[in-house]
């Protein structure tokens, strides 16, 4: 018998609903007769699940087989029961929620063959609101060398893989992951797929956001999401050096799937709970949130991971609480400088109660100190250098520079130092940051110009 074109593979877990939708996508793809193999198992349903499907199956006999599992295991046992039985030369998921677009199955194997692609991404579109990364589909990419084109932020199964690489890597979804176990083997298939195309030109996949928000990946346990965030790190780990390969692809995991677990769902932990799963994200977090990714961080994630590398659970659960209950974060910190008695004095807000600042820290090139708290006085000797120079002040709050401002009047003022007289002058820099400027007056140059005055003063 000749092997079919291509195996669809189907999960099916309580989803009756929805397999009406699905299953006429099917029917309707364009491929020539005997091209498909429909391979859908049921993982233990408790809703009809199983007896819908071998309805269908008895419409569609010659394309559409069941396999049932007396106990549930997840869409990854599921999906590898079936890859055991795939006769296809190419394999395609699709989720039993989800339906392709008529021509999907066509054009992906066409473009497969035509190309020698071991991986395509067909364009999808989001229903009911779900979200799909706008980047990745705005033109269509023969080839793309893995993580360009945003492919980092496409690791769902719902791709057309060539089966030869599968077979030959022995690529399978991680069993014991409840959760995002889809993760781990698309990015090993992305790093040893020979060729990779990205198809923006039709919508190839429809990806559904259920009315009651089931879907798995929002209602799995906490914990659970992190385990699979874990694994799919460890697959970046095995393919990439640190550098800028490394931190594209982790870029999804840090501001992505590990911020996203503290939201409204982590305050519904209790104290013991939301203190494990920060000490567990913390440990992830620490060695793979480099400079280059926080950069890229908005306010929000910058302060999550702020607290999560320095396991602060009370100022982590403050955080999403404020932002849970007034829809955005307070006001950004800042830091303000002006002369006290004994010298130059920098304060900083607390842009949220409980969130406490870094250290002060103020740069140059001849002096650098670091300062405690929430405010501090610079003594004014500190400021003398050697020679005529500049100090920048700069308040480091949750992995952020803030510059100091000047607070009102900040006039010039002279010290005497040594036996010697400077004089330091505050002045607004580039970017509005405060800068000080230190020069030495000579003596003689002060007496020359006192006398001076007084000589104009006399010929009044």
């Amino acid at each position: 018998m000749t092997p079919p074109l291509v195996t669809v593979i189907t999960p099916v877990r309580d989803t009756r609903d929805y397999l009406a939708a699905w299953f006429a996508s099917l029917r309707a793809q364009t491929l020539a007769p005997g091209e498909l193999e429909v391979l859908a198992v049921d993982d233990a349903s408790t809703d009809g699940s199983d007896a819908e499907l071998r309805r269908l199956a008895a419409s569609w006999p010659e394309v559409l087989r069941v396999q049932y599992l007396t106990e549930p295991g997840g869409p990854a046992r599921a999906r590898n029961a079936a890859l055991r039985e795939a006769r296809g030369r190419y394999v395609f998921f699709l989720d039993s929620d989800d339906r392709l677009g008529d021509d999907a199955l066509r054009r992906l194997t066409s473009a497969a063959d035509r190309l020698g692609s071991d991986v395509v991404v067909g364009r999808v579109v989001g229903v009911n609101g779900r979200w799909v990364c706008p980047e990745l589909f705005r033109e269509t990419l023969e080839e793309v060398r893995f993580p360009g084109g945003a492919l980092a932020w496409s690791l769902s199964p719902a791709k057309l893989f060539r089966r030869e690489l599968l077979t030959r890597h022995g690529l399978r979804f991680p069993e014991d992951l409840p959760v995002y176990s889809d993760t781990p083997f698309v990015l090993e298939a992305f790093f040893r797929a020979r060729r990779i195309s990205v198809l923006a030109d039709y919508d190839y996949y429809y990806l559904l956001a259920r009315d009651d928000r089931s879907n798995i990946t929002t209602t799995a346990r906490l914990a659970d999401r992190l385990r699979g965030t874990t694994a799919g790190i460890a697959v970046v780990l095995r393919f990439t050096s640190p550098g800028p390969v490394r931190d594209e692809v982790n870029d999804r995991y840090i501001r992505s799937d590990l911020v996203n677990l503290f939201g409204p769902e982590f305050l519904r932990l209790d104290h013991d709970g939301r203190a494990e799963l920060v000490a567990a994200a913390g440990a992830l977090a620490r060695p793979h949130l480099t400079d280059a990714i926080r950069a890229r961080c908005n306010e929000s994630q910058r302060l999550r991971l702020h607290c999560l590398q320095h396991g602060l659970t009370e100022e982590l659960t403050d955080l999403v609480r404020h932002e849970s209950e007034h829809g955005g974060l307070p006001e950004p910190v800042t830091a303000t400088a002006s002369w006290s008695p004994d010298g130059l004095r920098v304060q900083t807000s607390r842009a949220l109660p409980g969130l406490v600042s870094e250290p002060v820290t103020w740069l140059s090139d001849t002096v650098g100190r670091v300062a405690s708290g929430d405010e501090t006085i610079i003594p004014l000797r500190d400021l003398l250098p050697r020679q005529r120079s500049t100090v920048r002040l700069e308040a480091n709050w949750a992995g952020r520079s803030v510059a100091a401002r000047i607070a009102g009047e900040l006039p010039p003022r002279r010290v005497w130092h040594a036996g010697r007289v400077y004089r330091l002058t505050p002045k607004p820099g580039a970017n509005g940051e405060l800068e000080v400027w230190a020069a030495r007056i000579r003596l003689h140059r002060v007496v020359r110009l006192r006398v001076q005055r007084l000589r104009e003063v006399a010929l009044r």
